[in-house]
């Protein structure tokens, strides 16, 4: 039986050494895929997280665009920012003293 399988070995050595070769190139090949597609899955998680993130942003936006065009939104800005009254109304401003003066 020893005879037989050095025989075998003898005469196909090139085949087994070619057989060799291209499975190693394949599992080679199939370990190098495996870590690209573990990399691709991680971007895409963080894309998808990204993505959610920038709806939520733009459901915010939307919002507070919707509240600014409301008159008590405009008001406030005319009022806050602009620092504009209504007719015949009074403002009393309040000086801050420091103590000490």
């Amino acid at each position: 039986m020893k005879k037989r399988k050095a025989k075998f070995i003898k005469r196909n050595w090139l085949i087994i050494i070619i057989i060799l070769i291209v499975g190693g190139y394949y599992t080679f090949n199939m370990i190098k895929t495996e870590q690209k597609l573990a990399e691709y899955h991680a971007i895409q998680e963080a894309l998808k997280a990204e993505i959610e993130s920038l709806e939520r942003e733009i459901n915010r936006l939307v919002d507070e665009y919707a509240y600014s065009q409301t008159p008590d939104a405009i008001e406030k800005i005319a009022r806050e920012k602009l620092k504009m009254v209504k007719p015949n109304e009074i403002i009393y401003l309040i000086k801050n003293l420091e103590e000490g003066n």
